[in-house]
């Protein structure tokens, strides 16, 4: 009968890291297969093939100490190397699945088509030198093709060239030897020189070399260089073997690049394996590494490095370790003494090992390896496996834990752990990679750190509290380097490291215990996590002090210094149907101080907005001082429109003070630059957060004030409170006034299809028509109409005129038009801004766009933009949506300007187009604004008649002159050009004057208006009407042909004035030169003299220059003096006169002298 563990199961002997030069035959038959290997393997198999050239290239496979990286590179060299008959009952085995047939059968056409020699090298290989690489490389290659019998490939290595050169002039070398201390300390003659040299020992050959340079001599190798060795064998071996290429197979090669020399010799190689990419070669190296080979390297060089191979990780898979952990087990009991004493302690671990098998591929199988680990505990099974993936050392995999540990084999062998059928739990582990950690003090100096300074508190807490501790910190190692979910250090995952043992229900005590005494503190999420970068303690408290008093002194600081709390309160508001802001309170500096705070924040909050002020405390004491504050505030005429809700749940001083912990640790992190933790001790300040929304405030009451309104409520109902109470309440005349509105579902108030609905509304005339294009969504707008309207969309006689929220903004918008000045533009948005706010609340919603799509029905037509053009159904529908559109983004829009056209104005326009036949003109068939009525005059009717309108006051028809009409009409015309050319239309007795005139001459003057011969003989009459200038009738097409060339703008906008200055400019163009004058001789003492011609002499104003003067003389009289009659000649000789003569001139008197006088010239 079995008393002790090793009576059933013992562990197999062997060493547990393979050896590539020391294998046995058969040794790599025994390799696990994995997908990880299955995916080098079609590299490999792809590369070698040599169909496709940027494939066609060397390999590295790095992973970490006892992940079978070796073992996996010692099956690529057989499947390479061997004869096909060796490895073809391990191919059809291992890979019999049918979805391996393709792999299988790649490699079976591979080794039709080529096989590769193999040599192996190992670490360093004896290289100190550079100059060594190439000696080790045709030692080893050489010592290869001897082992295997082919030494007539007569390629000569340096070896070689120096036994020749030895031959041939023996008496140099026993010279050199002589000469020599250190050469003849190695060989003391040439007979042992030849054969150390014959044995191809490179540390001879390096002395040699030494001993050469240092004489001054250099004997002549016959290769180059080892590139141009290393492919002549490969040559001769084609030539002369069944074998295509060379396969160097380098293990353990990190410590070779660990040397001074490493880049060097990496350089080399590199030369080597660039050469080998050539099509024409099939030669390769496959370098097989830990992760940290490249270390060394820069990042871009490391990146070239990686890119020159078929770079491949190979990590330990769970699946894979536990097979080959299990393999190192042994039965040496009876199968029925195995299931007896395992049997009951498995049963323990089902839920364990479902869990940790549940989502792998092969379940199955695995179940089945995790189980033959007996008696390992599962949770240590499966850290093991993470071990050999992220930190496994050369002198410690976790092979060698099993194998090598005689701590476990004490375990086997120990009859009171037997008894109790005790498992091997995490804390074995934890021993054996302690001494891996203690010198690895950068990834896990944390641990080792916590583990040395309370080892001995926790050795007085017994012996399952030490176990838990280790177990514990060997989860924060390990997830500080695998940061997966199975190793982070959670209650959750602590537990299963004991599960099933007898003392699992004490490890929730030892937990707590830690936590309390501060050994391991719990974070948020039950996490008792280490940091991994000490700070210093004295900043740490500095920090905290600093955090205490001013960053977070006020609660309402915690819970705003990130978004973790906001988005929790936000998950809970998800649901509500009407948009909101919430912003966080506390205790403050008073309560002056937190009032204008809560006044400021609802200020940032858009007007339909339900604006709430969430109130928390840290203690119960603070929250009923918070509720007497807010029973104050919500009766403040400032905050009618503010919800105040207090929740009754602490926030807690304990918590406080983790809060205060992590952001101290975070802040002196920062300051050294630590980023990992200060992001950990940030989220851990964060979690904080969440938690405390999470498991208390949504498990809690709240308080709610509202006005004079005071309420309890549970925090779970806080969304259908606010839906069902507040925003009816608040938004009394919006869509929730209607009680068949409360209650509906956010979906009913979603912003989608708000265009579709304006649209319905302003294009429809009958309620029937609008609500069968209604979905479901939309049953809020059916809603509205059915209490609101008939089937004609006019109000129902018994409509509640004081509640019903569609009548409301109907007579709220018929009341802002009707005080809107009609003469001014108004912005839309601006203009019923109102409706945004309470008590209406609208906002981009079906109802709500529905609402003022509705008020504005009137006013279809009605309304003009800047360009004169009414707004139609279609157009408004653009408005609407871009007014909600201000409202939201709270900015502005022109486009939405508009004004109402005043009763004179529409008289006004309707009169003038009839008057003028307007709606005849090209392009202007829907003239329909004042605006458009004017344009089309100056710049349509005008041009069409070829003269301007006011040229018909100068040839007023026998009817209207019979009539006695003759003034009224000359007046009408004046009229309707100022009109014309005003911009204001502030002239609405005019306008109706000339409503008036048109009516009383209807007949008369449309006939006058319509024949463009009246046009031609006014304008024509005009002119000649001039006495200055005296106009004859044959001169008339020249003046008029003058006039147009030089008068600016369009004929409609010719000003009589204008007009007459360019006739008295073709005047003066007709008019020979003046004779010259004689030159103005200088008088003594510096006076100007007059000259002889007639002059003029004005009384200038003081302090005016030349152009004032020249607008003075131009309009109006001089100082006092008659007018000029806007005289041209004289203007421009007063100018001539001031420029010539004020040059340089004293200025206290000028006589100004015109050259040519009017009179002179006429």
């Amino acid at each position: 009968m079995a008393t002790k563990y090793s009576d059933i199961v013992d562990l197999r002997s062997g060493r547990s890291t393979y050896y590539l030069e020391e294998e046995k035959a058969g040794d790599w038959s025994v390799f696990i297969v994995n997908d990880q290997f299955n995916d080098i393997l079609r590299t490999v198999v792809r590369s070698v093939m040599n169909n496709d050239l940027d494939a066609h290239k060397s390999f590295w496979i790095e992973g970490t100490y006892g992940t079978g990286k070796t073992h996996a590179g010692a099956v690529l060299k057989h499947l390479l190397c061997d004869d096909v008959s060796a490895i073809e009952e391990w191919l059809l085995g291992e890979y019999k699945l049918p979805k391996f047939e393709g792999l299988c059968q790649s490699v079976f056409d591979l080794r039709k088509k080529k096989r590769l020699f193999p040599v192996t090298l190992y670490g360093a290989s004896s290289i100190a030198h550079p100059d060594d690489l190439s000696l080790q490389l045709q030692q080893k290659i050489q010592e290869a093709l001897i082992k295997a019998g082919l030494t007539d490939l007569e390629v000569k290595t340096d070896y070689d060239t120096y036994i020749k050169h030895i031959d041939e002039n023996q008496q140099f070398w026993e010279m050199l030897i002589e000469q020599s201390p250190k050469l003849s300390a190695v060989t003391p003659n040439v007979d042992k020189l030849r054969k150390e040299l014959s044995d191809l020992e490179p540390k001879t050959l390096r002395v040699v070399q030494d001993a050469l340079r240092d004489a001054g001599f250099h004997i002549r190798m016959e290769n180059a260089n080892i590139t141009q060795w290393f492919f002549e064998v490969q040559e001769k071996l084609k030539e002369k073997t069944e074998y295509d290429g060379l396969l160097i197979i380098w293990d353990e090669f990190t410590t070779l690049l660990t040397l001074d020399i490493g880049l060097n010799i990496l350089v080399q190689l590199q030369e080597l394996t660039e050469r080998a990419m050539a099509q024409e070669n099939d030669s390769y190296f496959l370098f097989i590494s830990h992760p940290s080979a490249l270390n060394s390297l820069k990042a871009e060089e490391r990146q070239k490095t990686i890119g020159r191979y078929h770079y491949m990780k190979y990590n330990m898979e769970p699946v894979s370790a536990y097979k080959i952990m299990s393999r190192k087990f042994r039965m040496t009991g009876t199968n029925e003494e195995y299931l007896s004493v395992f049997s009951p302690v498995l049963d323990k671990f089902d839920n364990l090992i479902n869990h940790y098998t549940e989502n792998l591929p092969n379940a199955v199988e695995t179940t089945r390896d995790i189980k033959s680990l007996m008696p390992v505990h599962p949770a240590t099974a499966l850290l093991a496996t993470f071990y050999a993936r992220e930190a496994g050392s050369s002198s410690r995999s976790v092979f060698q834990f099993l194998g090598e540990n005689e701590t476990v084999r004490e375990f086997l062998n120990n009859e009171v752990v037997f008894a109790k059928r005790d498992t091997i739990t995490a804390d074995f582990l934890w021993d054996y990679v302690i001494g891996e950690f203690n010198e690895n003090v950068t990834k896990f100096g944390a641990v080792t750190e916590r583990y040395n300074t309370y080892c001995s508190n926790i050795e007085n807490e017994g012996e399952v509290a030490m176990k838990v501790f280790k177990g514990t910190l060997l989860l924060n190692a390990l997830n500080n380097i695998a940061n997966h979910k199975e190793v982070t250090p959670s209650e959750e995952n602590i537990l299963r490291l004991f599960e099933g043992t007898s003392f699992a229900e004490q490890v929730v005590d030892v937990l707590t215990m830690f936590d309390n005494k501060g050994y391991i503190q719990r974070a948020p999420g039950n996490v008792f996590s280490i940091q991994f970068t000490a700070l210093p303690t004295k900043e740490i408290e500095d920090a905290k002090e600093s955090l205490r008093n001013r960053e977070f002194k006020y609660l309402s600081q915690v819970l705003t210094f990130n978004d973790s709390a906001s988005k929790e309160v936000d998950k809970i508001l998800i649901n509500l149907c009407r948009p909101y802001t919430f912003k966080f309170y506390s205790l403050d500096i008073n309560e002056y101080t937190l009032f204008n705070k809560i006044e400021n924040g609802r200020k940032d909050a858009k007007g339909y907005e339900l604006f709430l002020a969430l109130l928390f405390g840290k203690t119960t004491t603070e929250i009923q001082t918070l509720r007497e504050y807010a029973e104050h505030a919500s009766v403040d005429p400032r905050f009618a429109d503010t919800c105040f809700i207090v929740f009754d749940a602490p926030f807690g001083e304990k918590e406080y003070e983790r809060f205060i912990e992590y952001q101290a640790n975070a802040k002196c992190a920062q300051k050294f630059n630590f980023t990992d933790q200060y992001q950990a001790h940030v989220k851990n300040a964060a979690s904080i957060l969440t938690d405390y929304i999470i498991k208390n405030v949504r498990r809690e009451n709240f308080y709610l004030y509202l006005g004079e309104s005071h309420n309890t409520y549970s925090a779970s109902k806080l969304t259908s409170t606010l839906d069902r109470v507040i925003a009816p309440r608040l938004f009394c005349k919006g869509p929730e006034a209607l009680e068949q509105c409360v209650g509906k579902s956010k979906t009913y108030w979603k912003k989608e299809s708000t265009k579709k609905i304006v649209q319905l509304v302003l294009s429809f005339n009958t309620k029937t028509d609008i609500i069968n294009q209604l979905n479901a969504q939309q049953s809020l707008v059916k809603i509205l109409l059915e209490a609101s309207v008939d089937e004609n969309l006019e109000f129902k006689p018994d409509i509640d005129q004081q509640r019903n929220p569609l009548y409301l903004v109907y007579k709220f918008v018929e009341d802002k038009i009707k005080r809107t000045d009609k003469q001014n533009l108004f912005n839309l948005a601006e203009k019923f801004e109102e409706l945004s706010y309470p008590p209406y609340g609208l906002f981009q919603t079906c109802s709500c766009m529905a609402m003022l799509a509705f008020a504005l029905r009137p006013y279809i037509g009605k309304m003009f933009d800047t360009n004169g053009k009414p707004r139609e159904a279609q157009h408004l529908v653009e408005d609407v949506v871009a007014t909600f559109d201000c409202w939201e983004k709270g900015n502005k829009n022109p486009k939405i300007s508009f004004k109402f056209e005043t009763k004179e104005e529409g008289q006004l326009c309707k009169s003038l187009i009839k008057c003028f036949s307007l709606d005849s003109l090209n392009g202007y068939h829907d003239i329909s604004s004042l605006k458009d009525a004017r344009w089309a005059i100056l710049h349509e009717y005008s041009v069409l008649k070829g003269y301007p309108l006011w040229a018909l006051k100068y040839a007023i028809p026998a009817t209207i002159k019979n009539a006695g009409l003759e003034e009224p009409a000359q007046k009408l015309i004046d009229d309707v050009l100022t009109i014309c050319f005003e911009t204001t239309h502030r002239n609405p007795s005019m306008m109706v004057d000339i409503v008036e005139g048109i009516k009383s001459m209807n007949f008369e003057i449309r006939a006058w208006f319509k024949d463009n011969t009246y046009f031609k003989q006014g304008f024509e009459q005009f002119l000649m009407s001039e006495p200055n200038v005296a106009l004859q009738s044959e001169d008339l097409d020249k003046a008029f042909a003058f006039i147009k060339q030089n008068m600016q703008g369009e004929i409609g906008l010719w000003g009589e004035t204008e007009v007459l200055d360019q006739l008295k400019n073709w005047a003066l163009s007709q008019k020979p030169a003046p004779t010259p004058t004689p030159p103005i001789q200088p008088i003594p003492g510096g006076a100007a003299p007059i000259p002889p011609v007639r002059t003029i002499a004005f009384g200038i104003p003081k302090g005016k220059g030349n152009i004032t003067l020249a607008a003075e003389t131009r309009r109006r009289s001089v100082d006092g003096n008659t007018p000029h009659d806007r005289d041209t000649a004289i203007f421009y000789g007063l100018v001539l006169g001031v420029e010539q003569n004020s040059k340089g001139t004293p200025h206290n008197l000028i006589i100004f002298v015109t050259k040519l006088l009017f009179i002179e010239l006429f």
